[in-house]
């Protein structure tokens, strides 16, 4: 007896589409803060939209990737901008 799977997506695309979901859903009001609020650093930002640091720093690095935001100065006193 031969099974064949089907590739439509099932159970792990829902899973997946939700999860992706809830990631994309949280980039948009982290962008749009950072757009009014520029030069600020990850502990202001994390504060300030009571997000947690790790949630945060996976954020802005797909923000940064996607050239959506940059840093700018050093380590300790530089901050994040749109653009």
């Amino acid at each position: 007896m031969a099974f064949h799977i089907r590739q439509r997506g099932g159970i792990n695309g829902g899973i997946n589409g939700g999860i992706n979901g809830g990631i994309n859903g949280g980039i948009s009001p982290l962008l749009d803060f950072i757009k009014k609020n520029p030069g600020l650093r990850t502990n202001q930002i994390s504060k300030e939209l009571n997000v947690s640091s790790d949630t945060l720093e996976k954020q802005l690095r797909s923000l940064k990737k996607a050239e959506k935001i940059t840093y700018r100065g050093s380590k300790k006193t530089g901050g994040y901008f749109w653009g």
